[in-house]
């Protein structure tokens, strides 16, 4: 009886220190951002992955840089599906010195039955006549052959941030 009170210990603190775990390398502030993004874009049921979590600083800029994150929202409806989400953030330094990563903008990008994002490879393609930022990112998608999760046709998605919104082009 001891062990299985133990057991069930050890299996709760596993479960609740994982859900704090992101991916290796992501700064501990750009994850807490992500963070508070699962819980506006959950439907109670659903929560982060953060071992998931994509990101990559894009100078779309000079002296301008954007950080874009990819991450997973997974089990809405209590279910076994997930969708993946395009956040932009600038970041910025507290009074303190501290860093910060203000959203500038977030959108669905990939969901079963849809397409994935395997790979964060942003790539930044051109300017908009005011001043936005066009990349692309490579992608899979859903084929009619395809299983929900299993995306086979790779694609390239094209994508602007411009006025604090991000938009992908057709």
């Amino acid at each position: 009886m001891k062990f299985k009170a133990t057991l069930a210990c050890l299996a709760l603190v596993m479960v609740i220190h994982t859900e704090s775990i992101a991916a290796p390398g992501v700064p501990k502030p750009l994850a807490a951002q992500i963070d508070h993004l699962v819980s506006l874009l959950s439907d109670g049921d659903a929560v982060g992955y953060p071992e998931a979590i994509q990101f990559q600083a894009l100078n779309t800029h000079p002296s301008q840089e954007v950080t874009l994150a990819v991450f997973t929202v997974e089990g809405f409806g209590g279910g076994n599906n997930f969708r993946q989400y395009l956040a932009a953030f600038s970041l910025e330094k507290t009074t303190t010195g501290q860093p910060h990563y203000s959203l500038i903008d977030v959108m669905p990008i990939g969901a079963g039955g849809w397409r994935s994002i395997n790979s964060l490879h942003a790539r930044l393609i051109g300017e908009t006549k005011n001043g936005g930022s066009i990349f692309t990112i490579k992608a899979l998608e859903n084929i009619s052959d395809d299983a929900p999760n299993f995306p086979s046709k790779k694609v390239i998605l094209k994508f602007v941030l411009e006025n604090s919104r991000l938009k992908e082009l057709k």
